[in-house]
């Protein structure tokens, strides 16, 4: 695992996991300085991403790199750093880089939904929406 920042109640969890091919952020996205915080991540993903662009083409077909946002909630400081992360996948995708992003949101939470497709359409990148069912 290349990073893992556990959860708290004002930060998400973030994971970068190089043999899982994923990149998460999960839950609660508020962080007090959003700005060390957006750098601290973005470094390290960036760094990932361009070794994953020296990957050949057969061995990402068989492993896409995975991009999940599984948020409760984010305010709009942490809204550019999410939109940061997805500026800095797209570049990648346009190298042709064979990765999937995925927006999380329960059922009944339209607003969280409405987010994803408003950042998907200001940046600009492919999404794939995963509606969470109640249990």
């Amino acid at each position: 695992m290349r990073l893992h920042i556990p959860q708290t109640e004002k930060t998400p969890e973030v994971i970068l996991d190089e043999t899982q091919n994923l990149f998460q952020v999960k839950g609660n996205c508020l962080p007090e300085n959003i700005r060390d915080f957006n750098q601290m991540v973005t470094e390290k993903l960036e760094s990932y991403l361009r070794e994953l662009e020296k990957a050949s083409q057969e061995e990402l077909k068989n492993k896409p790199f995975r991009v999940n946002f599984r948020l409760g909630y984010f305010n709009t400081a942490a809204a550019k750093f999410i939109a940061d992360v997805l500026i800095l996948v797209k570049s990648h995708i346009q190298k042709n880089s064979n990765i999937k992003i995925y927006w999380h949101y329960h059922e009944d939470d339209y607003d969280m939904l409405e987010a994803g497709e408003d950042m998907a359409g200001m940046v600009e990148v492919p999404m794939i929406f995963v509606m969470i069912a109640k249990p």
